[in-house]
């Protein structure tokens, strides 16, 4: 209890040390008017030396404090200098007039030191906060910019899905459907391309509502099981091209299909994921000219060929940089949905894909896979991503 007691008076003597001296000495005139010079002195030179001592030890058990300055040796020496002047003054009283001055001038000197040392830890530690401070500020703005970009890229989406929820407010009021007849002038399109065409706009919502979905779940880390099936070349590119060749047609594009039979062994969902989001945006971004889609199986892999007379792919979209400064740590695009999803499921099923890109002439995709059997190890080893420019 006394220990603790101590050790309180002493952390408070380190806080307020300046006004303990401050009160010492303005006591000192009014003891050397009641009483003898020399003692007065003496117990002045007593009492420093206390509170030097309360000082140095609560320096002593806050080492190492970040809010203490290191001034422990001053005070440890200022409390010998004081210590020595009491006991020469109690052996020659006459000395301790001449010892009080100055041990008063050390007084000073160490005080003068510890009020610099504060100044600088106080100068300190407002600095690491206004760093801190400004580093917290540079992480929200970077924190506001990419969530706008998050709803950029939302916007992005809402506006892919708008276009065929238009086409098929425009195809289910048009006048074949309304009047459930043929058009039978021989103009225009007949009520089964408009079902054709409506069932085509579906499929898009379809395939852009998977490719979100598809999206979120890689962002998330959500790993999915393989699901391997066996399927014909013929059925596959077959399930592919019937959609994909409207939206060709409507564009007024040449869609050409070279298929070889073989069985194909793998994650049947995943590769039509892949090859129909290749499709669709060779499409997209193709105005006039043809589309090729080639199958052949080369020894033990299975080639996919998609070729497009577009204007090609800009290399930013191939390799967007802004997923590696995000603030999310997100690799999710602004722009590029469907390319993202190819490569990050390719990356899972280790299959390889090229790219022949010249800008402003087309592009031409190759997709390389071999028959999984199903239950195999799979290794987190990515696929070989080759750019060929």
């Amino acid at each position: 209890m006394h220990l603790k007691s101590l050790s309180r008076l002493s952390g408070w003597l380190q806080q307020n040390y300046d006004l303990s001296l401050m009160g010492l000495f303005a006591l000192l005139p009014l003891g050397f008017l009641h009483f003898n010079l020399k003692y007065v002195s003496a117990l002045a030179l007593i009492l420093v030396s206390l509170i030097c001592l309360g000082v140095f030890w609560a320096k002593l058990r806050a080492a190492g404090s970040p809010r203490v300055p290191p001034t422990g040796k001053w005070w440890l020496a200022l409390m010998c200098l004081s210590t020595g002047s009491a006991l020469s003054a109690l052996t020659w009283p006459d000395l301790s007039t001449y010892m009080l001055p100055l041990v008063g001038v050390a007084v000073f000197a160490v005080a003068m030191l510890e009020r610099y040392f504060r100044y600088r830890l106080a100068k300190r530690r407002i600095l690491k906060r206004r760093m801190q401070q400004a580093r917290w500020r540079r992480a929200k703005r970077a924190v506001l910019t990419e969530w706008k970009e998050r709803l950029r890229w939302l916007a992005g989406v809402q506006h892919d899905m708008r276009q065929p929820l238009h086409a098929l407010g425009l195809l289910v009021r048009h006048p074949s459907i309304v009047n459930s007849a043929d058009n039978s002038s021989g103009r225009g399109l007949s009520s089964s391309q408009v079902v054709m065409q409506l069932l085509s706009c579906h499929r898009w919502l379809q395939e852009l509502a998977e490719n979100t979905l598809e999206a979120t779940r890689l962002e998330l880390g959500e790993q999915r099981e393989n699901d391997i099936k066996h399927i014909s070349s013929t059925d596959l590119c077959e399930s592919l091209v019937d959609w994909i060749k409207q939206l060709a047609l409507s564009k007024g594009l040449d869609f050409q299909v070279h298929v070889e039979e073989c069985q194909i062994t793998t994650d049947l969902r995943r590769l039509k994921r892949v090859l129909g989001n290749l499709l669709f945006n060779a499409v997209e971004h193709t105005y006039e000219g043809k589309i090729s889609f080639h199958y052949k199986r080369m020894g033990g892999v299975h080639q996919f060929e998609i070729k497009d007379t577009g204007p090609g792919i800009d290399e930013k979209i191939m390799n967007p940089e802004g997923g590696a400064s995000s603030s999310f740590g997100s690799d999710l695009p602004k722009t590029g949905l469907g390319l993202y999803v190819v490569k990050r499921l390719c990356r899972e099923m280790e299959w390889n894909l090229s790219l022949s890109n010249e800008l402003h002439s087309g592009s031409k995709f190759v997709l390389e896979l071999a028959d999984r059997i199903p239950g195999q190890f799979v290794s987190e080893a990515p696929p070989i991503f080759k750019a060929i420019n």
